[in-house]
């Protein structure tokens, strides 16, 4: 067992995040776990906690409603209403009175990073950030086709339409389905949003269109840095992340794609135990040089 030492703060009534370490700095780095993660579920963060010190930046890592099975009943827009709690709480007294923030997403909080960026309401509660990162940001229709047979995922996203046209989103849909996905409960809202082209968690898929990728990329008004893991094993082997790559920046607004951004040689998805040993020292160095760029 290792022990990780740290601070659990509650940013609202029942919501906590984990601050690692003992710096409680006022630059804090904000980290998204991706679908079934919880606190330091992710290998990366405590070597990424320290190298942040270092620089004078924490690490807080936010468990929230979509955190666990949670985000089988969920969706970007309820992950993003607690992000933004968190932020908001992070910036009072009682929070710390943080100066920069960053948000950091792994895995499907690559997802929440971009929504927070590009899709949230631009209201008078929005608290601009300083920057983004996405690691491991993947298809998740993409990679269903690693797990279900494509005759099975259709079957299944024509029952979720037929639940969300009839009304009933928060129908969970039937074992059969979702015994692929970890035996999560998972309704026709979040299976139709994950799962079918162009639903609403789509970002990364190979097939979206240049201008598809302007609506999310294009619209970042803040640096952002993009680690693409090169092994990720979630990912068809057919799908060139090269040329994915590519297509980010290309779609990013001017200015704001990182030029640090990279594929993390010998990866996997979480860049975990069967990775090549220097995955994670480069992951983690390529975002503290970034961040020390800004």
């Amino acid at each position: 067992m290792v022990a990780i030492n740290g601070t659990l703060l509650e940013y609202s009534t029942k919501q906590f995040c984990f601050e690692f370490g003992n710096l409680k700095s006022k630059n804090v780095l904000i980290f998204v776990a991706g679908l079934g993660d919880r606190f330091a579920t992710v290998p990366y963060l405590p070597l990424l906690s320290t190298e942040l010190n270092k620089i004078g930046w924490s690490l807080i890592q936010i468990e929230f409603s979509s955190s666990h099975i949670g985000w089988g009943t969920g969706s970007l827009k309820r992950d993003n209403d607690e992000i933004s709690k968190l932020i908001k709480f992070l910036k009072s007294e009682n929070g710390g009175l943080r100066n920069k923030i960053g948000i950091m997403g792994h895995s499907t909080g690559c997802q929440n990073t971009i929504y927070y960026f590009t899709r949230a309401e631009r209201n008078s509660d929005y608290i601009p950030l300083d920057f983004g990162i996405l690691q491991a940001g993947i298809s998740d229709r993409e990679a269903a086709y690693l797990l279900m047979s494509i005759d099975l995922i259709e079957e299944a996203n024509n029952l979720a339409k037929k639940f969300i046209d009839q009304g009933n989103p928060n129908e969970l849909m039937p074992y059969k389905y979702t015994k692929n996905f970890f035996n999560t409960p998972i309704n026709a809202y979040r299976w139709y949003a994950l799962y079918s082209k162009n639903g609403d968690d789509d970002y990364f898929s190979s097939y979206l269109t240049d201008d598809d990728f302007k609506s999310t990329y294009g619209k970042f008004d803040k640096p952002l840095l993009v680690l693409y893991s090169a092994a990720d094993e979630y990912v068809p082997d057919n799908i060139d992340k090269e040329l994915l790559m590519k297509r980010f920046e290309a779609a990013t607004t001017p200015g704001m794609w990182s030029p640090y951004s990279k594929l993390i040689d010998g990866g996997l998805h979480a860049l975990g135990k069967t990775s090549k040993p220097t995955a994670i020292p480069d992951a983690v160095n390529t975002t503290i040089k970034f961040i020390q760029s800004l």
